[in-house]
This record gives structure tokens, C-alpha cells and sequence, in this order.
């Protein structure tokens, strides 16, 4: 049987959600084993109004890579 064109967008919808969910996830716990974890909470509201997965994802490596906080935070606002 063959699933709906809705049923599957609904399916893939959901799945991106997750993704999401979990990048923002690994993000803040990256930040928050390299950096203070108040500094790190304060920017939690810009990651986590972020939509787009490609550019998270770009944060999840600039995250791994961040000599600190202040590097992280103006990747995060551009």
C-alpha cells in the first residue's frame, strides 16, 4: 500500500524536526563543556530560534572548533 503525498510530507516534516532538535542539542553541549555555562545559556534563545539545518549545522562545527565564546557569538550573528 502506498503511503499519502501528505502523509509523507508529514513524515519528513517531523523528521527534520528532530534533526533539528538533536544539532541544537549536541550545539549547546559542546559550548557548555568549553565555556561557562551561564555565557553559553544567554545564547541559547538565538540557536534556538534557528530554522535552518544547513546553518546549524555550520554552527555545530564552529561550536567544535571555537576558541571561545566570543568567536561562537558573532558566527552565531552573522
Amino acid at each position: 500500500m502506498q503511503e499519502s503525498k501528505t502523509y509523507q510530507r508529514q513524515m519528513e516534516r517531523a523528521a527534520e524536526r528532530v534533526t533539528r532538535e538533536t544539532t541544537i542539542r549536541h550545539i549547546l553541549t559542546l559550548l557548555k563543556r568549553q565555556f561557562r555555562p551561564e555565557t553559553v545559556n544567554a545564547l541559547t534563545p538565538a540557536i534556538q530560534s534557528i530554522d535552518d539545518l544547513q546553518r546549524l549545522e555550520q554552527l555545530l562545527i564552529t561550536a567544535s572548533e571555537a576558541r571561545n565564546i566570543e568567536s561562537f557569538a558573532q558566527m552565531l550573528h552573522e
